[in-house]
């Protein structure tokens, strides 16, 4: 579910009116992935960002506070932000993350802000049910779209994000059991695996290549937020 609000304010005589855009959404999905796979992926930065088209780890303040960056073209015009995300609770026993983001445009008085709280349940096939909700509050050139374009947007950008972390669960689920199976068939592989994985304990890199431009283009998305809007006006499913 998900749910906006919009409203204008300014300071000072003479200033113009300034809008923000407050979105609210509860989400709900299920993984073919043990709980226990997925919490390790929720509270790792990299290998999330990694599911999010246009965003990417930049540096790390503290051990709960990372720096970021993320892009956003529309057309021929692309906003980068940057800014922190802080993990203010993370619980493994009930596996619930609280985190608070922050960033602003890079060249632009347009801000973000971001509330989420995020569970992960076991199901009864071994699976995973996650849930997560979370306040984002907008200024600047991308509140301009209004509304209905903001939420058909997230709505997109949600259901890529979670598309993505399915698919890399998968895998990982994959090449999990084909390390297991080459540790039983010769000692010295699970060894070579030990080493393979983390050593410093910290977030994994996840990085793309240097290469590979990963920006998060919002015209497709407008152009499908479009369509269903035209559709839903003229009464066509």
């Amino acid at each position: 579910m998900l749910t906006t609000r919009t409203t204008w304010s300014a300071s000072g005589s003479g200033a113009s009116l300034a809008a923000v855009s407050t979105l609210k959404s509860q989400e709900r999905f299920s993984l073919d992935a043990p709980p226990a796979l997925v919490w390790d992926h929720l509270v790792d930065p990299a290998r999330t960002v990694d599911c999010l088209p246009g965003a990417e780890i930049t540096g790390q303040e503290d051990e709960r506070t990372y720096l970021g960056a993320m892009k956003v073209k529309v057309g021929a015009v692309t906003v980068s932000y940057r800014g922190k995300l802080t993990f203010e609770e993370i619980d493994a026993d009930r596996r619930y993350v609280r985190m608070v983001g922050k960033g602003r445009e890079k060249t632009g008085s347009g801000s973000v802000t971001m509330t989420m709280e995020g569970r992960v349940l076991v199901l009864d096939d071994g699976g995973s049910e996650v849930t997560v909700d979370s306040e984002v509050r907008l200024t600047g050139k991308i509140v301009r779209f209004g509304r209905g374009m903001i939420e058909s947007i997230s709505a997109e950008v949600f259901k890529e994000f979670r598309g993505r972390l399915a698919a890399k669960l998968s895998q990982e689920g994959q090449g999990n059991t084909a390390d297991a199976a080459d540790g039983m068939a010769g000692g010295d592989g699970s060894a070579a695996g030990a080493d393979g994985g983390r050593a410093d304990g910290g977030a994994s890199t996840g990085a793309a290549p240097a290469d590979r431009d990963d920006t998060l283009n919002l015209l497709p998305l407008l152009l499908r937020a479009f369509r269903s809007w035209v559709l839903r006006l003229f009464g066509r499913r």
